[in-house]
């Protein structure tokens, strides 16, 4: 019988564990290898990496590119064992064969010594080191340098060099119908707390509760079998990376879910949690427990004065079924509970007292996002998306625009842009805005998750296409709602105000504008070689 704890097996998630790299060094198996091996899930890219090593000429160098923590070194070590006799490897770029030898010199000897080979060689590199390689390396290996700048250009494999780049294998996905998926770290969690004997971190979870270990990691660890919670994780991740920039690799997630189990509190209660985690630290900012609305507002109250309703009592004395304990007596977790609301509520628990708050913690503009994004990524110019791509133009996107336009001008009509104030007369053109189809189409499939092209007309000329990224389409659905900008919204407003420049250097060639005095409106229109002035004058 194994010796190792419940906590010593999730130890093998820890970006501080000595199993979180891998090396070709041989070394002896131990007690840990059981539990690495049963959360090891093939990716796609690994798949097609080794497919393509299967195919292989003597002559072949494969490249594998990413960031570290990706898990170039798990796929090349475990390709390694399998074709080990007839590919040579070389697991990190960034590793030199001599202590004072750099990594382009590295290249530059690996490169020469493996040109008069008659095996294939697979490299793992990051992309910037492709990039300083092309800028440094020997004028020997002009042809690999030339493969290299092609694949930084965009160009496709050849049948001598391959590149496989984790950025061309995303981990997060949306559907249509405007949900946010990571596949991978769903296979993940779902790896990680299946209720089988064949798990062996259900099985050490099992031990644990009979030798009575830690409540608390028990109670983290059935939150995390959840699918409604493994659902508002991964919405999360998704936030973290679309609006933080926050690049996430296989290490990441990893050392994630390991905070999410053994950090101080409770599951939901970590995820918030501003340290001890870099994701967690970014995903901090959504923690719902800053969120103002009327109904959590009075949840908070009340239960900070210990005015708990009998439901509420009943779903907090439930908890205990999950190892989840409060003493509702102190009112010292209003907070800690809202993020228990918005983690569960798409789970039953107890009484399902949670899921009244359900509508509290709307992620709108995620699911619009998403959406748009599918239209965007996917459009065929079939009559049905254009009817729906030009609904959310006019609704929504073009609505924000002009609202940020006319900030400082509300009472333009609709369909004008202000062009500026002159002795006190604000000065406005009409303008047409419509969705330009050609140009959408063009575009379909060449979108990254991080934004969609908008291709906007105004009469018969193109507004040049701008990228809406998830902070930008926010900022619109605010500015809708009558929003004011401030200085947190910085970035989408410096992508907002390019629009609206190239907005009025074209509404400037308008033939209708529209002037605005002491509350007097005027309409001047410029008609063949006649002007038409109507209105207030």
């Amino acid at each position: 019988m194994s010796n190792i704890t419940f906590l010593g097996a999730l130890s093998v998630l820890s970006k501080s564990s000595p199993f979180s790299v891998k090396t070709l060094t041989q070394r002896e198996p131990d007690e840990y290898d059981e539990y690495k091996e049963w959360l090891y899930i093939e990716q796609d890219i690994e798949r097609d990496f080794v497919k393509r090593l299967n195919e292989a000429g003597p002559k072949s160098i494969l490249f594998l590119c990413g960031s570290s923590g990706d898990g170039k070194s798990e796929i090349l070590t475990r390709a390694a064992r399998r074709f080990g006799n007839r590919v040579r490897f070389h697991l990190d770029a960034t590793h030199s064969f001599q202590p004072h030898q750099s990594a382009i010199e590295a290249l530059d000897q690996l490169f020469s010594q493996t040109s008069t080979e008659e095996i294939p060689l697979a490299v793992g590199i990051n992309i910037g080191l492709l990039g300083n390689y092309v800028q440094e390396g020997s004028d020997e290996h002009a042809d690999i340098k030339a493969a290299m700048q092609r694949f930084l250009d965009g160009a496709k494999d050849n049948d001598r060099f391959s590149f496989f780049d984790f950025e061309s294998y995303p981990k997060f996905r949306f559907t249509k119908e405007g949900e946010a998926y990571a596949d991978f770290a769903l296979e993940i969690m779902c790896r990680l707390t299946q209720a089988t004997d064949d798990n062996p971190f259900f099985r050490s979870a099992a031990a644990w509760r009979n030798r009575h270990g830690d409540p608390k990691l028990l109670a983290n660890y059935q939150l995390l079998s959840m699918e409604g919670v493994q659902r508002h994780i991964v919405k999360n991740l998704v936030k973290v990376r679309l609006l933080k920039d926050q690049f996430i690799t296989s290490r990441t997630l990893l050392d994630f879910l390991f905070h999410l189990l053994t950090g101080p509190g409770y599951l939901f209660e970590n995820l918030f949690s501003a340290s001890g985690n870099e994701l967690s630290e970014r995903i901090a900012e959504f923690d719902p427990s800053l969120l103002r609305t009327k109904a959590l507002d009075q949840f908070v109250l009340q239960y900070e004065l210990g005015l708990i309703e009998d439901e509420c009592h009943a779903f907090v004395a439930s908890l205990a079924h999950w190892d989840i304990r409060f003493d509702t007596s102190s009112g010292a977790h209003a907070e800690a509970l809202i993020q228990l609301f918005y983690v569960a509520q798409e789970s039953d628990l107890g009484n399902n007292f949670h899921k009244k708050f359900s509508a509290e913690f709307s992620d709108e503009a995620l699911r619009q996002y998403a959406r748009l994004w599918h239209l965007h990524r996917e459009f065929d110019g079939s009559a049905e998306m254009r009817s729906e791509i030009r609904k959310n133009y006019q609704n929504l996107l073009v609505a924000g625009i002009v609202r940020y336009a006319n900030r400082n001008a509300p009472e333009l009509p609709k369909g004008t842009i202000l062009l500026g104030e002159y002795n006190g007369v604000k000065v406005g053109a009409e303008v047409d805005m419509v969705p330009d189809y050609t140009r959408l189409s063009s575009s379909a499939g060449k979108n990254s998750l991080a934004k969609f092209d908008v291709s906007i007309r105004i009469g018969e000329k193109d507004l040049q296409t701008f990228p809406v990224n998830l902070s930008l389409l926010q900022l619109l659905q605010r500015l809708n709602e009558g929003y004011r900008p401030n200085k947190y919204d910085k970035n989408a407003i410096v992508l907002l105000e390019a629009v609206v420049e190239r907005l009025g250097d074209i509404a400037k060639t308008s033939p209708r504008l529209t002037l605005i005095r002491n509350g007097k409106r005027t309409t001047v229109r410029h008609l063949d070689e006649q002007i038409e002035i109507s209105g207030e004058v």
